[in-house]
């Protein structure tokens, strides 16, 4: 079972030392966050797998990161279980008007806790296998094009709506045809499989990765820069060409990718059609160019 991270968000000391103790057995990571302005994207960057949130902060900035939380399409899967203080029945109401997980009521004793963490980790093992097989390429384990259209539209919707940059990058194997030519479709399949291992190990949790066709695959970057997202895919480029892929003779092969990227800055509400044309431009000149390189294409709206 893969480890599981949790983070606490809240800023009373007391809280986080007592939830500390009763995880250190428990879990594997634990980290306690500050409630500010910078949380979410710092949600966005460790993407945790599940989260405590002290409601006993004090102003609207709490609220204004739950609604945030639950309606981003990259965050609002992952399973947040609210502390409340006392038992308070507005705010347990307004905490219903949300799609929360699960709440905790203090004093709350330890075996409370842990019993709503495996009741989370297991929903969220259900969820895993359920989604490869509604929104997994077969043969790579990539996102499919089907998710990954659905997922484009909704993070241009909240990146329209927040004013958040989204960054998406297509890339592709340099010379494809070739090695098919050369070694066979077998180990063509085979050399897919271990490029998509390679990128889900290597790339950021946050990032969504799905198969656009053929050997052509997506980026999602939400909450991306222009400037990190060209280090992102600079690193993750640079990680293909030293790594070996093998074939089905056993030989071992090298390969380079080509990799176009674009930003969008939540001008207007755009079809993601626009969004994919713009970084395809970008792949068609990497390629132009020489291969084994990221461009970047701005996304200017007209």
């Amino acid at each position: 079972m893969k480890e599981m991270k949790i983070v606490l968000c809240s800023d009373r000391k007391s809280l986080s030392e007592l939830v500390s103790n009763f995880l250190k057995e428990e879990v594997e990571i634990f980290e306690s966050l500050s409630i500010n302005n910078e949380l979410t994207d710092y949600i966005y960057k460790i993407n945790p797998d599940l989260i405590l949130f002290d409601l006993s902060h004090r102003g609207k900035i709490k609220w204004k990161f739950i609604e945030n939380f639950t309606l981003a399409p990259s965050l609002r899967d992952i399973p947040l279980i609210v502390i409340i203080n006392k038992k308070n029945k507005s705010q347990i109401l307004k905490v219903c008007n949300y799609e929360i997980f699960d709440y905790l009521i203090e004093k709350f004793f330890k075996c409370e806790l842990i019993m709503k963490i495996n009741k989370a980790r297991e929903i969220i093992e259900m969820r895993r296998e359920f989604s490869k097989l509604l929104t997994k390429d077969p043969l790579t384990g990539a996102y499919n094009r089907s998710f990954l259209m659905e997922r484009i539209q909704e993070e241009l919707s909240w990146s329209s709506l927040y004013k958040e940059p989204l960054s998406l990058a297509l890339f592709d194997i340099d010379f494809f045809k070739k090695i098919n030519d050369t070694y066979g479709h077998l180990s063509g399949d085979k050399i897919l499989m271990e490029l998509v291992s390679l990128a889900i190990n290597f790339l950021p949790n946050r990032l969504t990765l799905g198969r656009y066709g053929g050997e052509e695959f997506c980026i999602i970057m939400p909450s991306t820069e222009e400037s990190e997202a060209i280090e992102i895919c600079e690193e993750f480029r640079k990680k293909v060409s030293e790594s070996l892929f093998h074939i089905f003779s056993g030989e071992t092969v090298k390969l380079s990718i080509s990799i176009g990227i674009t930003t969008f800055y939540g001008e207007e509400l755009i079809p993601p059609d626009k969004l994919i044309q713009k970084a395809d431009i970008a792949l068609y000149k990497a390629k132009q160019l020489g291969r084994n390189r990221v461009i970047i294409e701005p996304f200017i709206v007209k």
